[in-house]
């Protein structure tokens, strides 16, 4: 117990305090040089001492700068020291490995940046090439004015930066300087990002605007192969997002939500005409999207999604291939009266939409293939065949319909519903 006593009271002694030395005075901060890369710190004090310089932000104490003995009272700090902040002192202190004496420091400055610039527009060209567009930012409210390291504002110093794909890299694109426009063409292709960055005197920060360039895939995309005359088109489909996403050094593609955007429909009559624009719709907050246009004719489709600028994000387009869509006419036979009895005359009646001129052929099933009975030509449309029923018991009749143009728009041939006339 006693041991165990005495080691208590040995840990809880204090050593005597040594007495500290004079905290330095007229701590002062200016600029070294023209160039603007080093901040001159200077002070006074008691005799000749090795000293620690700090910048002192709200939060605490940044980079220390040893100073010794011999330096004398004065040190550069490089710019690239100092964290961004609106109020900053340097403090000095008295000590080499530790400080001996309480702080002495300057009056109070700023390390601001430049307001962070906005990009207008970011376009894309053949090649993996970029347009990128834009404005200066508005610099913030001096919190220090007339501190002694203020500037007179400055040109803009414009830098436009890509990342790598894979990598968290950024490669220097353009040094715009003072210009607010610049074409380049990055090393990898997207998904990647590109920044414009702002510099002012405290160099080795800047304001920065990203904008994330990413790419378009259809998961899903639906074209009919074939359509009835007068009715709808569908075509749906579903726009997959791939972005660049960056952990310790490396990054990768990662599908993301896709925000709504246009995409178009075009069509063409076939590989040797031109595309034009049938409609233009928005995806969907999931990506999906869907088209109905009225099919008046066998046409061509595909989907074209353009790139896609918003602020922070560039989506790149995608087109589809060409799909084909057969137009059938719409083709209805029928019976005046299905029911008749042996001799008795019967009238079948064809009708088409389009109300075409075409020569049908009336056909009969035989129970064991569809044969042919008689050519029967439409008017407007519409055609009708009279003959007598000579064979008693239950047939099934049906018309074809051969490809034909209506309008100067080609339709696909087609056949009617089957049809049963019942003789007694």
């Amino acid at each position: 117990m006693t041991a165990a006593l005495g080691l208590l009271m040995t840990v809880g002694l204090v050593s005597p305090a040594h007495a500290a030395d004079p905290a330095p005075t007229n701590v002062k901060v200016a600029w070294a040089n023209t160039a603007h890369t080093h901040v001159r710190v200077t002070w006074d004090e008691t005799g000749s001492v090795p000293n620690r310089v700090f910048p002192q932000y709200p939060g605490g104490l940044g980079w220390l700068t040893p100073v010794t003995a011999a330096a004398g009272n004065q040190v550069d700090l490089e710019v690239s020291q100092f964290e961004t902040a609106s109020v900053v002192r340097i403090a000095v202190y008295a000590g080499g490995n530790e400080s001996t004496s309480p702080a002495g420091v300057s009056v109070a400055f700023d390390t601001l940046l430049r307001g962070t610039p906005v990009v207008d527009s970011l376009t894309a060209a053949a090649g993996n090439q970029f347009t990128a567009k834009w404005h200066a930012g508005a610099d913030p409210v001096d919190p220090n004015p007339g501190d002694p390291l203020d500037l007179p504002p400055g040109p803009h110093r414009f830098q436009v930066y890509a990342s790598l794909t894979k990598v968290v890299v950024w490669d220097l694109m353009v040094d715009a300087g003072t210009a607010t426009s610049a074409t380049f063409t990055p090393a990898q292709a997207a998904p990647i990002a590109v920044s414009v960055r702002d510099y002012n005197e405290w160099s080795d920060s800047y304001a920065e605007a990203a904008v994330d360039v990413d790419t378009e895939r259809f998961g899903s995309l639906a074209v009919p192969a074939a359509t009835t005359y007068g009715q709808p088109t569908v075509i749906t489909g579903q726009l997959q997002r791939s972005t660049r996403l960056c952990g310790p050094g490396l990054c990768w593609a990662e599908d993301v939500a896709e925000p709504s955007r246009p995409v178009v429909l075009h069509a063409r009559a076939d590989a040797a005409s031109p595309w034009y624009v049938v409609g233009v719709v928005q995806s969907t907050a999931t990506g999906t999207f869907r088209f109905a246009p009225v099919a008046w004719g066998t046409r061509q489709y595909r989907v074209a999604v353009p790139d896609h600028f918003v602020s922070g994000s560039l989506g790149l387009g995608v087109i589809s291939g060409a799909s084909t869509t057969l137009t059938r006419p719409g083709v209805r036979g029928s019976f005046t009266d299905s029911t008749v009895t042996y001799g008795q005359s019967v009238t079948t009646r064809v009708t088409l939409a389009p109300p075409a001129n075409v020569r049908t052929t009336l056909q009969r099933w035989d129970g064991q293939a569809w044969r042919d009975l008689k050519w029967v030509s439409t008017s407007n449309g519409v055609g009708t065949y009279t003959f007598t029923a000579t064979q008693r018991g239950r047939f099934a009749y049906r018309y074809l319909v051969p490809a034909f143009s209506y309008g100067g728009r080609p339709l696909s041939w087609q056949v009617s519903a089957n049809f049963v006339l019942t003789t007694s």
